[in-house]
């Protein structure tokens, strides 16, 4: 160990012992010492602003939260930069100036789709929208068959397209539950602290750095800062879909009702949570329990909904963030693609398209094949056999059976309004499916199967 790391572990040593005994003013020292050692890591200036803040001291404190809110923003830890500036705020609400430093974080992250100029968002029956090619019928269809047009790609230069990272489709390791305050870990030892370049695939990014500044003031001021305890749910089933989570720091576990795998879905910093509120009127459809201490930043419904209607570009951000956690979740927990790897999901989710239908159009029906596997975003559907039909909102799959042995649906489709959805087309599932053996040996045995599929 070098002499500048051994200093270093010295004075942390020294710290927590300061901490320990309830040496206060030794602790602040300490921690000027280390912020001068280790100019670029936030927890120094974060922790010494926490430590002010306990000992009533709390201009002194929003000094040293300033510098934090910039270190972490440096470093692309765009969401704690964001919480460390709601921190300030609550102290000093005249502080806005700080909210100019989280704007400006500009981490890396794929390129996004570009928009048309001419800008079509049809009849709005949500209060999100975005530009999306128009299910079409083919003229060719076969009798046995309900099946679109693909997009024309000489019309269309780039459809609606949501980027899933693979990121966002590996299965986290838990991490480990301690009380023992993390500045004893080396930056390289500290437990599941994405990259920046990791950080920024992540729905945070584009909601917290790729917003107009006036959007983003508004977002944060309105936003309450949640503590995360383990064991305690941040979101319980059931409840009323009222608002939308950024975690920020920590780790929460997603309990799916009826999870068909034995995986654990866990999310962590830069994640975002409870994107059902985006829908209108529904309900929390799983469990999401804090597995470590931490912290999330909660934004009320009513907050995004009035920041879309005077930022429309905002509602662009929110649409694509739902189609990342539907996408990512349906390719995490469906038995269709169980066999594939996290970079083969992500190679799975660049397939899916983001299609709009009008109110009426079939998309299913009984007796007939599909042309693909479909995910509703907005809008609502209606299921219908034999005399009978039901109305369902936002969020269901349907076309699983013809991804497998293209048998006829035993359910009808139709849409009981205006729909945005996801779409993966079969020819292009298989196509993929087709260079992975032991993926079309696992889909063979599946499709004998009764498959949880409301057009199977």
């Amino acid at each position: 160990m070098s002499q500048d790391r051994k200093h270093r572990a010295a004075v942390r040593e020294r710290l927590q012992r300061a901490l320990r005994q309830d040496r206060d003013e030794e602790a602040l020292g300490l921690y000027a010492q280390l912020e001068e050692l280790e100019p670029t890591e936030p927890r120094w200036p974060h922790r010494r602003g926490d430590l002010l803040r306990r000992m009533g001291r709390e201009w002194q404190a929003i000094e040293c939260y300033e510098r934090a809110v910039h270190a972490y923003v440096e470093l692309g830890f765009v969401a704690r930069g964001a919480a460390m500036a709601k921190v300030i705020l609550s102290i000093d609400p005249s502080r806005t100036s700080i909210l100019e430093a989280v704007h400006g974080a500009r981490a890396p992250r794929p390129a996004p789709p570009p928009i048309p100029k001419a800008r079509d968002r049809g009849r709005r029956r949500s209060s999100l929208s975005m530009e999306a090619v128009k299910l079409e019928p083919a003229a060719d269809a076969d009798e046995d068959e309900v099946r679109f047009l693909d997009i024309d790609i000489e019309v269309v230069e780039e459809p609606a397209a949501i980027r899933v990272s693979q990121t966002e489709l590996e299965a986290r390791e838990p991490l480990p539950l301690s009380e023992d305050d993390l500045i004893l870990l080396d930056l390289d030892e500290e437990p599941d602290r994405l990259s920046a370049e990791d950080l920024a695939e992540l729905p945070a990014m584009p909601l917290l750095s790729e917003v107009p500044q006036e959007a983003l003031r508004r977002l944060i001021a309105e936003a309450e800062l949640v503590e995360l305890r383990p064991g305690v749910p941040l979101i319980r089933a059931g409840d009323a879909s009222d608002a939308l989570f950024v975690l920020v720091e920590g780790q929460v576990e997603v309990k799916v009702p009826g999870r068909r795998r034995g995986e654990t879905i866990l999310l962590g910093e830069g994640d975002v949570l409870g994107e059902s509120c985006l829908l209108d009127d529904v309900h929390r459809a799983a469990d999401v329990v804090a597995t470590t201490y931490g912290r999330a930043l909660r934004i009320p419904k009513a907050t995004l909904d009035a920041l879309v209607e005077e930022h429309p570009e905002l509602g662009d951000v929110l649409i694509e963030l739902l189609g990342r956690r539907l996408i990512s979740n349906l390719l995490q927990t469906s038995a269709v693609f169980a066999a594939f790897d996290a970079s083969s999901r992500a190679e799975l989710a660049s397939l899916f398209e983001v299609r709009r239908a009008d109110e009426g159009l079939v998309l299913v029906e009984p007796g007939k094949r599909s042309d693909g596997l479909y995910c509703t975003l907005l809008g609502k559907v209606e299921l219908f056999a034999e005399g009978q039909s039901r109305t369902v909102g936002p969020g269901i799959i349907f076309g699983q059976r013809t991804l497998l042995s293209q048998a006829p649906s035993r359910l009808g489709v139709r849409c009981a309004s205006d729909v945005l959805l996801l779409r993966l087309s079969a020819q292009k599932f298989t196509t993929l499916a087709a260079t992975y053996p032991t993926v079309l040996m696992y889909l063979s045995e599946l499709s004998g199967h009764d498959l949880d599929d409301p057009t199977g």
